[in-house]
């Protein structure tokens, strides 16, 4: 084989030995975040099947709370990073959402984040280095939602 083809070679292969480590990386990534939300889908566990407030869902969905689900498993919009690494939560709240989710910052560590998102208006964060805060952000959430 000659000295070009050789090279080539090498570059393609290079290529899809770093798509492969890139692919790992996030995966790692994903796992890490996962882990690091277990508290959080633990304590939603502990409360999903808990009634929410009429009064709430009326606020929420006006025309049709009637119809939806009244348990708090029903709040959920969206599960953050899939089902596979599920890393937060998206609730529907009365005039938007309330996200909570592990994020990883450039310098690879872990932080927790919960914010408010409401129609026309910039999500408002709270960044924690730690679970508890963000969890206590969690729990007066659902205080205020869920007929307990």
């Amino acid at each position: 084989m000659n000295e070009t083809l050789k090279r080539i070679r090498a570059e393609a292969n290079q290529a899809i030995d770093s798509r492969l480590s890139e692919a790992e990386e996030r995966k790692f990534a994903a796992r890490r975040r996962s882990e690091a939300a277990a508290p959080l889908f633990r304590a939603f566990k502990d409360v999903r099947n808990q009634f929410v407030r009429i009064d709430v869902m009326r606020q929420i969905w006006p025309n049709d709370y009637h119809q939806r689900d009244d348990r708090a498993s029903g709040l959920v919009a969206e599960l953050i990073g899939g089902e596979e690494y599920p890393c937060g939560l998206r609730l529907f709240i009365p005039g938007g959402f309330r996200r909570f989710q592990v994020d990883l910052a450039p310098d690879d560590s872990i932080s927790f984040v919960a914010s408010r998102e409401s129609a026309g208006a910039r999500p408002h964060y709270m960044t924690f280095t730690q679970e508890e805060p963000w969890l206590d952000v969690f729990y007066k959430t659902m205080a205020h939602l869920l007929e307990i």
